[in-house]
């Protein structure tokens, strides 16, 4: 008996485009999923840094605010004390009285230059904090998001 030899199986072969275009696909496919996931991840995490960045922002500007109220209110109380003075000296009829007034003026402009510099450095302080509280929270919790995979 006799066999009769099979015929191998027809082999299809695809184009080279084809299977490129099904490789590209695959690859795709994989990356996009985990790149769906960073993307949301630095969404939101964007989000939030930008809406630390305006805390920050409106803390500066307040405390901003208040500095130049404090040194508005000192330049009003010195012009009038030195007006006060002014008025004093032209009056003045003699040498001791003239230097008594010039004494007086410069030891209340020396105790409120003391006082006001004390207060702009409590400013100065409060606005480097409120500056710093939103931000330097996100700092960390950026370059920890950042840095760990996130997951698909």
């Amino acid at each position: 008996m006799g066999s009769k030899p099979k015929k191998p199986a027809a082999v299809v072969t695809m184009p080279p485009q084809i299977v490129a275009d099904d490789a590209k696909r695959t690859v795709r496919a994989a990356v996009a999923a985990p790149a769906r996931g960073y993307y949301d991840a630095f969404a939101a995490l964007s989000r939030e840094n930008f809406d630390a960045v305006l805390k920050a922002n409106t803390a500066w500007a307040e405390g901003f605010e208040a500095i130049a109220n404090e040194t508005v209110v000192y330049a009003r109380q010195t012009l009038a004390a030195t007006g006060t003075a002014t008025k004093e000296l032209l009056a003045a009829r003699t040498l001791d009285r003239v230097i008594e007034i010039h004494a007086g003026l410069a030891t209340s402009a020396l105790e409120a230059l003391v006082e006001r510099t004390a207060r702009l450095s409590e400013l100065g302080l409060a606005l480097a904090r409120g500056t710093w509280a939103p931000i330097g929270g996100c700092v960390e919790t950026t370059l920890t998001k950042l840095t760990r995979p996130v997951a698909a």
